[in-house]
């Protein structure tokens, strides 16, 4: 039996334990799933509360029946409520997951654009791209292998954005998701398939969006630096019972100046060094509705963006990526110990960029295609007055085909991945409880597996809490990974296995209502990672084990009702084969804000985003500045006339001023992807932006 064989039998034989434990003991607080709709929202209504009466005027509004079924009191700004941890509402102390809230209070004062921005003030993240997919990454507590982002999975309201062929094409949503949609962001750190599946790795992002319990109406714009301009509108009304809501958003950009030197073309012609215009063109949408039991939820979404190429080589090309997801969901209670979740989720994905045999004046379109059919059922039981079991199915239909220019690339293809899980919670004492779980896996014609989860959660006291989790999780080779063909250049491997991971999680944390601290030691081992192998033609591979540790450090302080304080601090290192820091990550990262709300209206936000100096490759050609340390600093100011002027409009009506790079910091990022060349320029210099939101 192989290492990874027994990390997964141990894993397992854990997760049983520490389940037959709660079924022995019948001992376990036992809350029926809520579905999104009754989780409580964590923006304040109005801009003269101060943060965290949101949470408690919403659970007011509730009715007793869903309001037993939280399992906390009352959520505060440094306790709120997460759904993604559980697949159930529950306080972030008490989940069995490291998270991170991101809310949109956070993102209303520290400002942003997109999506992208907004995930880079995240502990322990660090948003990347390449030279082909400019912002498609996140590496996660020092995560970073490939170009295509599998290795986070996204959810959009507890359902998976998945791409089925490569795994990850995410740029559309970070680039063209409606911000003001927003509720909340929930960032996990560690392993989700246990629940979740395929690409839920390092982590999971949960993006939430906002329920609107009476009429609620969003415009807004802004406009600045490189010929930037971006519009945004949302509307929605409901009560407790029925709901519905929507936003867009539009934003383009003639680009910023990116200059670099390529790689070494075949043949005699030295390598090149050019400038483009960074432009971009993004469109998405959103639109929730519900109905006692029944949730829909749509995002649409079509980014294109200049590309450097499908290698780091000029010309520049472009890109395009679209986007469909849909969900349909059905929430019933049996009885007031049983409940059922019913939901269909269809993924689309498409993008169109040029294949690497593409030469200036002929380029050839590389096009893949993805259609994902996931139907998923959920049940979930108080066994005793304190034990909680969930026990779940799934069965995901893939069907796509990839074409380059009307020929075939590799195949089109059309499988059915299944999976089983379960989770029981076990409240052993009101300061103990433990969390077992699994997943069996059967991805199409790939190998399948059981990935456990494990948990003890202790409360020392109101104020203290300690974690200690364990996981597993796993990310299945896709269709570009096991049957591509491109002629001299790239063939696929159809025996890929599954890449592995376990992480072991231990967090000790403290808050009160308005303040918290959190310390986190992690330990993550991958085993069958898939990488390319070979010359030309390439082909993938299961080779080697990689081992990332590392403490994360989290505080937050609300010391007035106008000021309040947040950051992290994450250190990690990784090894593989006796080497460090081989994905050119950064070691040290900061993220530091302080913001400050008059009563009359008055918000500033400045944030700052600490990179320390990435490991450099040695054997890549120094042809582009070495990358060096930076502060990714914005300065966010909105001033509420309203507010100021005492109109009484009962609108919030906010002219905004935003500055980027506050520090002109030359901001660029190592080539982590095929490493033949050492850098290439990540970010502008400072920018410039203004805009006007009216909402009410």
């Amino acid at each position: 039996m192989d290492g990874s064989s027994r990390v997964r039998v141990w894993g397992i034989v854990l997760a049983l334990l520490l389940g037959m434990q709660g079924v022995s003991s019948g001992q376990s607080i036992a809350p029926a799933p809520l579905p999104s709709s009754v989780v409580p929202p964590a923006q304040a209504e109005s801009t003269d509360k101060k943060p965290g009466d949101a949470e408690a005027a919403a659970l007011a509004e509730m009715d007793l029946e869903s309001l037993s079924k939280v399992r906390v009191a009352q959520p505060t700004l440094t306790d709120p409520i997460v759904e993604a941890v559980s697949k159930t509402p529950e306080k972030a102390s008490e989940a069995p997951g490291i998270v991170d809230v991101i809310t949109a209070q956070d993102i209303e004062e520290f400002g942003a654009k997109n999506l992208y921005e907004v995930l880079e003030r995240a502990t322990s993240v660090y948003m990347t791209g390449s030279y082909l997919y400019r912002r498609n990454r996140i590496s996660m507590r020092g995560d970073l292998s490939t170009q295509i982002d599998n290795h986070v999975l996204i959810l959009l309201n507890g359902r998976p954005i998945r791409n089925i062929i490569s795994g990850g094409n995410n740029f559309p949503i970070y680039t063209a998701f409606p911000l003001q949609t927003i509720e909340r962001i929930e960032v996990i750190r560690g392993p989700g398939s246990a629940l979740y599946g395929s690409n839920a790795y390092v982590g999971v992002v949960n993006i939430v969006t906002k329920n609107p319990k009476k009429p609620t109406v969003h415009a807004s714009e802004l406009v600045g630096s490189y010929g930037w301009q971006s519009y945004s509108l949302a509307a929605g009304n409901g009560n407790e019972t029925k709901g519905v809501f929507g936003g867009a958003t539009y934003s383009r950009g003639k680009g910023w100046p990116f200059t670099a030197t390529s790689e070494d073309p075949p043949g005699p012609a030295p390598a090149t060094t050019d400038t483009v215009l960074y432009g971009e063109d993004n469109v998405g949408a959103f639109a929730m509705y519900r109905n006692k039991g029944f949730t829909a939820n749509v995002f649409v979404a079509n980014a294109t963006e200049t590309t450097m190429g499908s290698s780091p080589t000029w010309p520049a090309y472009w890109i395009n990526g679209q986007n469909v997801f849909v969900d349909l969901g059905y929430y019933r209670e049996l009885d007031d110990r049983q409940s059922v979740k019913i939901d269909f989720t269809y993924n689309y994905s498409l993008v169109v960029f040029p294949s690497a045999i593409s030469t200036p004046g002929n380029e050839i379109p590389f096009i893949p295609v993805s259609n994902s059919f996931l139907l998923e059922g959920m049940y979930r039981a108080k066994l005793t007055p304190k034990l909680d079991v969930m026990i779940g199915g799934l069965a995901d239909i893939h069907q796509g085909v990839t074409r380059m220019n009307g020929m075939d690339a590799g195949r089109a293809f059309n499988e059915v991945w299944y999976g089983v899980y379960m989770q029981s919670e076990c409240r052993v004492t009101d300061w103990l409880k433990l969390v077992g779980g699994l997943q069996g896996n059967m991805p199409g014609e790939v190998c399948g597996g059981i990935v456990p989860r494990a948990g003890v959660i202790t409360s020392l006291s109101p104020q203290w809490t300690v974690k200690f989790l364990y996981g597993q999780a796993f990310r299945s080779p896709y269709e570009v990974e096991r049957s591509a063909n491109v002629p001299g250049i790239l063939v696929g491997n159809p025996n890929l296995s599954p890449e592995l991971i376990q992480t072991f999680d231990l967090q000790v944390a403290y808050h009160t209502d308005d303040y918290r601290m959190a310390a986190t030691f992690f330990q993550s081992d991958y085993f069958n990672m898939i990488t390319r192998v070979g010359v030309a033609p390439q082909t993938y591979e299961n080779i080697g084990s990689m081992k990332f540790q590392g403490v994360e450090l989290e505080n937050q302080w609300r010391f007035s009702k106008q000021w309040r304080w947040l950051g992290s601090v994450t250190y990690q290192n990784n090894v593989r084969n006796s080497d460090h820091n081989v994905t050119l990550t950064p070691n040290w990262m900061a993220k530091m804000g302080l913001a400050y709300n008059s009563p009359r209206g008055l918000n500033v936000g400045l944030f700052d985003t600490f990179f320390g100096k990435p490991t450099a490759n040695p054997t890549a050609a120094v042809v582009n500045r070495v990358p060096q340390a930076y502060h990714l600093m914005s300065l966010n100011a909105t001033l509420d006339l309203d507010r100021r002027f005492h109109w009484h409009t009962g609108r919030s009506m906010r002219l905004q001023f935003m500055i980027q790079n506050l520090l002109n910091e030359r901001i660029d990022h190592p080539e982590f992807d095929r490493q033949l060349i050492n850098s290439l320029p990540a970010e502008p210099g400072r920018t410039f932006y203004g805009g006007f939101a009216m909402e009410y």
